[in-house]
Parts: structure tokens; sequence; C-alpha cells
């Protein structure tokens, strides 16, 4: 009888866990692109004039004013920026063959929109160096030093909700304007398109599983000797379902928040990696609402994919403490109620100076952050910038099926 009475109860709670969810997954559940390479990885490969032959693109990128329909190059940006779901970067390779952008770049108010566009599509190609980069031309005013824009939700056509009222806030620049030219799409970028075109950079639809990082490998190569001129933070959300509230889905189907942190250097290379806070399973129940806590591990994000991204110019200060943050979590234990992967992210993000706010909910014997409500939350606009000092990178990159 004793025996019959264990084997119910094992059985039993074998069952729950095949019902319960698995906080940050396991297996991997969104489609990335097969052979994609984060920017960071391009940018740490020697190219030089030797070896690499920019075909197509004029030397000063400039083209003939005669021969140029400024009006269809901002229609095809602003096209592939809707059309974001391929990841394709062939068409964006293209745009830039045809040496044309600079030539759209001179009066300061398109210009503005062309850079968001740009920013919105390496966001969504993972190149995100480079969308920090766009972004940051998008916040330069003319006239002044100051560099401004309001933050870019930009959703409300697919819910009913009205606009959101967005607040402006200043970045000041007069202390070194050589950051301005520092941020700016360069010879070394349009090399690393051509190179990622080469290398078949291209969504497939084949899944790949993000793989087990030592902290040092995350934190270290951002000592390289060299010159920091500015620092990024990204945040990203992963939800169950796109634009929804629901939590998880069937087994392990429950989303994922991640870091990208970026270095931009003096001699116009950066350092960039992008990383999550995962359980490191003790048995088969760890991380499940019936055994929460269980050992940590960090894991390379930089081709997982997401539908919420949020990010920030952050100060040296900022940017070593966040560091020194991720170093202190390489010790703490993972917990799917209170130590999970979206409370790791907001944390980093909260100390970068983003706060996202509505981000908990409840599932069976369990509640805490996840990435189902923080994602939900990005979307509703409920996002603060908790300094006046950079304002806020918003995209999206939802899969909105019915």
């Amino acid at each position: 009888m004793n025996a019959l009475l264990r084997w119910i109860g094992y059985s039993t709670i074998i069952s729950l866990s095949f019902q319960l969810p698995l906080y940050a997954q396991e297996q991997p559940v969104v489609k990335y692109a097969s052979g994609q390479t984060d920017s960071a990885r391009l940018r740490n490969v020697s190219i030089t004039a030797n070896n690499f032959e920019k075909a197509g693109i004029p030397a000063d990128n400039e083209a003939n004013a005669d021969a140029f329909d400024e009006d269809v190059y901002f229609e095809k940006v602003a096209d592939l920026d809707a059309d974001g779901k391929k990841h394709a970067i062939k068409p964006v390779v293209n745009l830039f063959k045809e040496g044309r952008y600079k030539s759209v770049t001179t009066e300061k108010k398109r210009s503005h929109k062309f850079y968001f566009h740009l920013a919105n599509i390496f966001a969504r190609l993972k190149m995100y160096p480079l969308a920090m980069k766009c972004y940051f031309k998008t916040l330069q005013s003319d006239g002044n030093n100051d560099i401004h824009i309001t933050d870019t939700v930009t959703l409300s056509n697919y819910y009913n909700t009205p606009p959101q009222d967005t607040s402006i806030a200043l970045l000041n620049t007069r202390t070194d304007t050589s950051v301005n030219r520092l941020l700016t799409i360069n010879n070394r970028d349009e090399q690393i398109l051509l190179t990622a075109d080469t290398n078949n950079y291209a969504y497939t639809g084949h899944e790949i599983k993000s793989k087990p990082e030592e902290v040092c490998n995350i934190t270290d190569p951002f000592d390289d000797g060299k010159k920091a001129m500015a620092y990024a933070l990204l945040i990203h959300i992963s939800q169950p379902v796109s634009g929804k509230r629901k939590i998880f889905v069937k087994l392990s189907k429950v989303g994922h928040t991640f870091i990208t942190l970026i270095k931009y250097n003096a001699d116009s290379t950066s350092v960039s990696r992008s990383f999550g806070f995962y359980p490191k399973k003790d048995h088969f129940l760890s991380a499940t609402p019936l055994f929460p806590t269980t050992k940590s591990v960090f894991k390379d994000d930089e081709l997982h994919g997401w539908d919420e991204t949020v990010g920030k110019f952050i100060s040296e200060r900022k940017f070593r403490k966040i560091l020194q943050v991720i170093k202190d979590y390489d010790q703490k234990k993972y917990n799917l109620n209170k130590n999970n992967c979206t409370d790791f992210g907001l944390n980093l993000a909260g100390t970068a100076g983003i706060k996202i706010t509505d981000t908990s909910g409840s599932w069976p014997f369990g509640h805490g952050n996840n990435p189902a409500s923080a994602g939900q939350s990005v979307l509703e606009g409920k996002v603060l910038n908790i300094d006046s000092n950079y304002n806020l990178f918003i995209c999206n990159d939802l899969d909105l099926k019915p």
C-alpha cells in the first residue's frame, strides 16, 4: 500500500510539472537566423582595405543629385522598417551599395526620420551597435549642441488606446563634440554590413539554442585598453505570445528577458555582448513552481529573438556599476518567483535609468516578474526614464498573428 501511495504521489508531481511552466526556457522557442552573427563579433574581426572591397559604393558615399529621388529612397527605408519580420540584411546592403545615405541626411528633420527607421531595422537584425548609433543621430537637433527626440512607441494602430503622450529628454554634448563624429555610420560599419551579407546573414527559421557563457567572457572584453567614447544598454523581452500578458504556453514557452551592453571606442570599434540569466537545473523539476530555486548560469543570447527592446546611452559610472552587478549575479541562485531572468534584466535596466512598471504576474503556486507582463508594459507605454540625461529608444518586433 505504501509503495502504491508513493507511486501515486510521484506520478502526480511529474504530471503537474508538465502542466506548469519553466520560467527561462531551456529549449529555444523563438526562431533565429541561421549563420547570423552579432555585430560585436564582426567588429572584432580585423578588416583592412587590402582584404576587403566595397563593391558598388562610391568612395565619398555621395551620388549625382540629378539622378537621385530622395522621396523614393526614404520610402524604401520606411518599407524595410515596416517589414522588419523578414530579418533580411540584403535589402539594407543594397541601399548602402547605392551610396545615397549621406545625400539624404543633409536636412535635419528628414535625416532624423531616416536614422530612426535604420535604428529599428538594425535592432531587428540584432546589429545593436549600429542600431544605437543610428538612434543617436535621431537625437541631434539643428542649430545647437543639444540633441533630443520623443520616445519611439508607435503601436497605437495595434491597440484600441490613444497615442502615448511622450516626454522629451535632453542629451547635452557640448563637453565632447567628438562623440557626434564618432557615432556616425562609417566605412567600418559599411564593411560589417557587406561582410554580413557575404556570410549569408539571413532569416531561415532555424532554431539555435543559447549556449552557457562564463561571466568573464561577458565582462572582460569591455576592458580592452581602448578609450571609450560612449556606452549603451538595451533590455530585450521575448513574450510567450506577442502582444499579450499570457505568462506561459504549454510546457516551457514562457519567454525570456536578456540584456545587451555596448562600449563605443575612440578608434571607431565597439564591443557588444548580449546575455541572459538562466536556471542551471539540479534535477528534472528544478526551476518549476514545485522547486523554484536552483543554480544559475549565464547564456550567450546574441541570436535570441525578442518582441520588445528598450535602449539607452549611459554614463561610464553606470556602465561600471552594471558590470559589477553582473559579477555579483554569478554567485546568486536562480529563483522562479524572485530572481529570474526578468528580475535580472529589470535590475540592470534600472541601474541604467530604465524603469518598466507593472511587470509582475501569477502562475500556479507562484508569482513574480515575467516576460509577458514586462513586454506588454513596454507596449502600453509603461516605461519611465528615471533620469533626464538620456532619452529612450523603444523598438518592437512583434509577431501579431491571429
